[in-house]
């Protein structure tokens, strides 16, 4: 009670002591957090032109973008990380390019209307999307039907059963912003392509420059006449190259360049140990089994390889050589293994072993289900199916005659439904399994095929079983690592990170380990060569300092422990970050410096003195064209544009070849015929200009100030 009494005497003290702390938490977070209250909201994934991408826009647009994805792969695996990745840098250039190209489009008049929509859509010459769609195809004669296609648009909100509300409007109105935004570029990218004017004496040029020949003498001094050690090269040397090339070094965003180790996480010999004990104690069970279908159960319950009811012969069975000839010899029902097969203990059980046909005769019933809209028209079809499956298993009416009736392929219909003689592997892999394996001669089957969007009504006629083959049940059991294993991997990673704590060390040890280098690692990229996702790492290699070493990163199935070796900033980069890739042209420009001077100092009357004097040997170059400019099948086009422009009988230059330093004498020119019409050229000329109008686009965005700030937030 005293002390509550002495709380109660300190209460002011008290609840200022708690407000001051509720501030401070307050300021400590708003000085911190990326939402600061002090600060104003950062929310800013970047600007474009001086407008802004608010991070609740791009959020926004990236959800709509994975819906509309994940609606596309409806039925399919889960939408991957990387996959994710996509749609997030999809998203980015999306908003960017709406930003930049919406005002230019609108500054040039460029316009897309309603009518042109219809058109593009519903028209006769409709996009070849539309045209393409095996839904808007009639399925008697396979050709493009716009009326398919108004009467899907009529239907836009009927979605299917199972579906979400909306869906099939969202993923048409997302496609006619497709379509729409394309006419946008072609309109764009024409616009630009027709700006293009050649005159004709362009084209006279280019005729003359391209046939005029010319013979000549050359002499030439090897770039390895000078020992690479002879030539000493400063960093003053490296700067003046780059910038005297800064169109060509000039780096539009930065990037870094790393060395990494990787530990790949991987099974011990105890972990196999422990993987095959649990094989053995499935393999009574597995044995246990007397028929095909007992097999696919166990399969089903334990394996982590689905069943293949398919039967193979020997060259195409999926098994290491070493077993899989037993598969031939043993009794059905034996169980083959462990062995080893792509990073996963085996047991190979013999289900069935059987004579099979290359080829079976075979008669067929299609039933398309193309440009069906609704459940009520599937189910239409299915009781159709239903009632002649029955008509002709049970009621034995005449296969032919109801093919003729009902079949919806065109083709064989008119023959009863007969499709002669089927080779193996020529239909959709359950199809193919049935009439191969399974089917009795004469009894009818329903079969699906994905591929056509069809259901199958199948009878096989005849076949001749020629070829032994196995039916092969398989009890698979990855071998993995297992926890203790996995931390001392983590443990060995950890500690090579903690030891080599320099450039030097670390290059030296990882040298030891297989290390990797990446030369141009991007701020917004989330794959890393060689390693796969990695997003956290690159969010480290741009926070770190030029020769840091990372903490260990756990990436694909690795641990990965990197250095950061050289910062390329955005614009012209520092001497360190491009050293290895100029010093060899450095080292050529200064032989060429050396070289050159021997040939001043010859000061020689004529190339054959000269060659002479170098102890060199005159070679001689008849009928060279600039179009062909190859000197004993070297390409060397300055040296023979050299002696295209020299005088005849002058000694040229010292001319910076691609080989070696050389000096020409032009012995005779020889012009090309005078034409009348030049206009092949021209066109050609146009040609080439037009197709770069595809990159206008490209141009635009290099123009355009764009801040990206999505490092920020992802």
């Amino acid at each position: 009670m005293a002390v509550i009494g002495k709380i109660r005497q300190r209460s002011g003290l008290l609840i200022f002591l708690i407000g001051a702390s509720i501030v401070g938490f307050l300021v400590m977070d708003a000085t911190n957090s990326q939402f600061s209250v002090l600060k104003g909201r950062k929310d800013s994934i970047g600007k474009v032109n001086g407008e802004k991408i608010t991070y609740n826009d791009f959020t926004k647009k990236y959800e709509e973008n994975v819906k509309t994805t994940e609606d596309q792969m409806r039925g399919q695996q889960a939408m991957t990380d990387d996959q994710r990745n996509n749609i997030r840098t999809q998203t980015w250039n999306q908003m960017v390019n709406d930003i930049i190209f919406n005002k230019i489009y609108d500054k040039l008049g460029i316009n897309v209307t309603p009518d042109e929509m219809n058109e593009l859509a519903t028209g006769v010459n409709a996009s070849p999307y539309i045209q393409q769609n095996g839904q808007f195809r009639n399925p008697q004669t396979g050709q493009f039907d716009p009326s398919l296609v108004r009467m899907y648009l009529s239907r836009l909100d009927q979605d299917p059963e199972g579906v979400e509300p909306g869906t099939v409007r969202r993923q048409w109105l997302n496609f006619e912003n497709m379509l729409k935004q394309g006419q946008f570029q072609a309109k764009y990218s024409n616009l630009i392509s027709k700006s293009f004017y050649v005159p004709s004496w362009m084209g006279e040029m280019t005729y003359n420059d391209q046939n005029r020949l010319v013979d000549f003498k050359y002499v030439q001094l090897p770039y390895s006449d000078v020992n690479d050690a002879d030539v000493k090269v400063s960093d003053d040397d490296i700067k003046k190259f780059v910038d005297e090339h800064a169109a060509r070094f000039k780096q539009d965003e930065e990037t870094r360049k790393i060395d990494y180790v990787t530990f790949d996480i991987a099974a011990s010999s105890g972990d196999s140990a422990k993987t095959v004990q649990y094989l053995e104690e499935k393999r009574a069970e597995f044995a246990s089994g007397k028929t095909a279908s007992d097999d696919s159960v166990f399969v089903k319950l334990y394996s982590e390889t689905p069943f293949d009811a398919a039967y193979y012969e020997k060259d195409k069975v999926m098994a290491p050589a070493s077993v899989k000839d037993s598969f031939f010899t043993v009794k059905v029902g034996t169980i083959v293994g462990p062995y080893v097969d792509n990073g996963s203990f085996k047991l190979a059980k013999i289900s069935d072993r059987k004579l099979i046909s290359d080829s079976v005769h075979v008669r067929d019933i299609a039933f398309s289900f193309a440009g069906i809209t609704s459940q009520e028209q599937a189910n239409v079809i299915f009781k159709q199916i239903d009632s002649i499956y029955k008509a002709i298993d049970s009621l034995h009416a005449d296969f032919g005659q109801m093919a003729f009736n009902y079949s919806s392929d065109q083709a064989s219909k008119m023959r009863g439904g007969d499709l002669g003689w089927v080779k193996r592997g020529e239909k959709e892999k359950g199809y193919n399994d049935l009439i191969f394996f399974h089917a009795q001669k004469g009894k009818v089957y329903k079969v699906p095929n994905q591929t056509e969007n069809a259901i199958h009504l199948v009878q096989v006629i005849e076949d001749k079983p020629t070829v032994s083959a196995v039916l092969v049940s398989y009890l698979t059991k990855e071998i993995q690592p297992t926890p203790e294993t996995e931390r001392n991997i983590y443990s060995t990673a950890t500690n090579f990170a903690a030891d080599n704590q320099s450039d030097a060390k670390f290059k030296a040890a990882g040298e030891k380990l297989n290390m990797k280098t990446v030369n141009a690692v991007k701020k917004d990229a989330f794959d890393i060569a060689g390693l796969g996702s990695a997003r956290d790492m690159i969010k480290w290699v741009f926070g770190a300092k030029k020769g840091d070493i990372s903490p260990v990163y756990t990436v694909e199935k690795k641990h990965v422990v990197a250095l950061l070796e050289v910062v390329r900033p955005k614009g012209l980069p520092d001497v360190d970050a491009v050293r290895d890739v100029v010093k060899p042209e450095v080292i050529r420009e200064k032989k060429f410096d050396i070289l050159s001077k021997k040939v001043t100092d010859a000061k020689a009357a004529n190339i054959d003195e000269l060659a002479s004097k170098l102890a060199k040997s005159a070679t001689e170059a008849d009928k060279v064209s600039f179009a062909r400019p190859a000197l004993n099948g070297a390409f060397e086009p300055k040296v023979v544009a050299t002696a295209l422009v020299t005088a005849v009988g002058k000694l040229s230059q010292p001319v910076k070849g691609n080989g070696g330093v050389y000096v020409t004498q032009t012995i005779a020119i020889q012009e090309p015929v005078k034409s009348t019409d030049y206009s092949m050229y021209t066109y050609q000329l146009k040609q080439q200009l037009q197709n770069k109008a595809r990159y206008a686009q490209d141009v635009e965005k290099k123009l355009a100030s764009i801040d990206d700030n999505r490092f920020d937030f992802f």
